[in-house]
């Protein structure tokens, strides 16, 4: 029976995130994900080597096309792995761009359409 070692980045992200175990897979998952695109263009293999510009370009290139709501994933793991790896406080604000906030459902506010107001009722009926 062979047994198959963790990735570096498994550990790291068994380490650093609390939870339910179906999170740390779905961040694991996501970390391993990162991890290869970052070794694949950069060369990189270990995450102890990463700089902020490293994750920074992971969520500028390869989540582009992504839905809000999985590069506001992606932005979470990437913050979770700068957490465990120490420099959350120095990388955070590199890491900030239009996939921190996912964009809520339906249509904007004050946009046309939806429910619509309460009508005031007179007291003196």
């Amino acid at each position: 029976m062979t047994t198959v070692r963790p990735t570096r980045i498994e550990i790291l992200l068994r380490r650093a995130q609390p939870g339910k175990n179906s999170g740390v897979q779905a961040h694991i998952r996501r970390g391993q994900r990162i991890a290869r695109a970052i070794e694949e263009h950069w060369g990189i293999r270990e995450p102890y080597q990463w700089r902020a510009k490293h994750l920074q370009w992971f969520l500028k290139a390869k989540t582009a096309e992504l839905s809000p709501a999985s590069r506001y994933d992606y932005w979470r793991t990437a913050g979770v792995l700068a957490a465990a790896l120490g420099h959350w406080p120095d990388w955070e604000p590199h890491l900030r761009g239009p996939w921190t906030r996912p964009k809520p459902p339906g249509p904007r506010p004050g946009a046309p359409g939806g429910r619509p107001r309460k009508l005031a009722r007179s007291r003196s009926a």
